[in-house]
């Protein structure tokens, strides 16, 4: 479907008659750039569910304060499982973002047709930003293979996307390959939910000629990142995502999810790197722990890191789970259940009900800050020996908040069969209570160390 609204990628008014369960971002290049090439951007939406789906699209100027809007997008329905596409996007001297809100079963995909002057056509990947692939607050972007050439022609601009609603500061780092910096570090401003792209950014910098060389970009809001470089040769435009780094999860044939432990005679499970993002689709993730043997525990540590990403309201206040790690099921079995809780509740709240009767536990709750977008670490230590729990939320290295509050193991023995455990991170859209799904929260490098008598 080749859609008018995008043809001006204007502001289309209406009444939006659903909530959406989600939004992504799409670059909008300028359609005839000022390199000389002519491009056309593309965006297929398919509907996999059983039932139509709608989407609506919204024009973000870039240098713009997207937070700011007069009137709503209309909806554009996507019969089940059918695909809709938007071409010819973009307006001349204008670069952008698209928003599109859509739901959970409707799939996006962007890509860029280049046309050079003799007629050759190619076609090259758009990134659609969505909370699956943007920076965390504080994290860095990696842009590289990047590189310019004043005799070829050949130039890189950078992009980067403040994505949160407020305004944010981001530095930018170059490196030649051989890893020396160019220029000093850039300090750059933003506008809630806004892009910036530098046309020819080595250019600016007044670098002629480089090859192999790279952006570093952080930013103290959730963003994200991406380079375009310009061929010269056909007009061509290549998109060039974020680089992907070992904190990967994926493990090789000699891999395994164990690390050395800290106390002699440990048994640990991990699981590095980031493991979960809490997506629509799959709001929570679940983990078996498998053991060779049963132990009997002294004392279990447990470290995890996380950062919040947007509240979800669907209840007030609503129990965003972070860790729930049990034997067998439920009543008596619950080692680690840490959650926290949204506005106007603001709260960290862990719990634990070894070995005691239906409905009771130990528990322990305290008023937290908490900050979208933060890198937390929670350690959970279970100590049997002593009969006493402690949670310690820590955030840059700094103690956040402390809970503790008693173990209820029989006979200081913290029991843990063959059979393993099982660990869920967030919950499931729906559930019964005051639990919602924490969709787009981040989690990353579990690790459970079991510490045997």
């Amino acid at each position: 479907m080749r859609n008018a609204l995008v043809a001006g990628l204007a502001l289309l008014l209406g009444s939006a008659a659903v909530a959406f369960a989600g939004t992504v971002y799409v670059p909008v290049p300028d359609p005839v750039g000022a390199t000389g090439s002519a491009h056309i951007l593309q965006v297929w939406i398919s509907n996999s569910g059983t039932a139509a789906r709608t989407f609506a699209a919204t024009f973000l100027d870039a240098e713009s304060d997207g937070t700011q809007r007069s009137g709503k997008p209309s909806e554009t329905p996507v019969a089940a499982g059918r695909t809709t596409v938007l071409t010819g996007l973009g307006l001349r001297g204008k670069v952008g973002l698209l928003e599109i809100e859509t739901g959970a079963t409707n799939s996006v995909e962007a890509r860029l047709a280049n046309t050079s002057p003799s007629g050759q056509t190619s076609v090259s990947a758009v990134p659609v930003i969505s909370s699956q692939n943007l920076f965390a607050a504080g994290s860095t972007a990696h842009l590289q293979g990047l590189g310019r050439d004043d005799v070829r022609g050949d130039l890189s601009s950078l992009g980067i996307v403040n994505l949160a609603k407020a305004a944010a500061q981001c530095e930018v780092k170059v490196f030649r390959a051989d890893g020396s910096p160019v220029g000093s570090t850039v300090a750059l401003a933003f506008k809630p939910l806004s892009l910036r792209y530098f046309p020819d950014a080595f250019g600016l910098l007044g670098e002629q000629k480089l090859a192999d060389a790279r952006f570093q970009i952080s930013c103290n809001q959730q963003f994200y990142a991406f380079a375009t470089f310009f061929i010269k040769s056909n007009t061509q435009v290549i998109f060039v995502d974020p680089s992907a780094t070992g904190a990967s999860t994926l493990t090789g044939p000699s891999g395994g999810s164990e690390q050395p432990p800290s106390n002699p005679g440990s048994v640990v499970f991990s699981i590095p790197g980031l493991f979960h993002t809490a997506p629509t689709a799959k709001p929570k993730e679940r983990r078996a722990v498998v053991l060779a043997h049963d132990m009997s525990l002294k004392r279990m540590i447990i470290d995890m890191d996380f950062i919040p990403g947007p509240w979800n309201h669907d209840k007030v206040p609503g129990n965003h789970g972070l860790i729930w790690l049990y034997r067998d099921r439920f009543r008596s079995n619950t080692i680690a259940n840490v959650n926290a809780f949204s506005p106007p509740k603001l709260t960290l709240k862990a719990a634990q009900n070894i070995n005691l009767p239906a409905g009771a536990t130990t528990q322990q709750e305290a008023g937290v800050p908490w900050v979208e977008g933060r890198r937390y670490h929670v350690k959970y230590t279970y100590e049997a020996e002593h009969d006493q729990v402690t949670v310690v939320l820590s955030a840059d290295g700094a103690t956040v908040k402390s809970l503790s509050y008693a173990g209820t193991a029989p006979n200081h023995v913290l029991t843990v069969p063959a059979r393993g455990m099982t660990v869920d991170f967030g919950h499931y859209a729906n559930q019964l209570g005051p639990e919602v799904a924490c969709f787009g929260w981040r989690f990353y490098d579990f690790k459970i160390e079991l510490v045997p008598y």
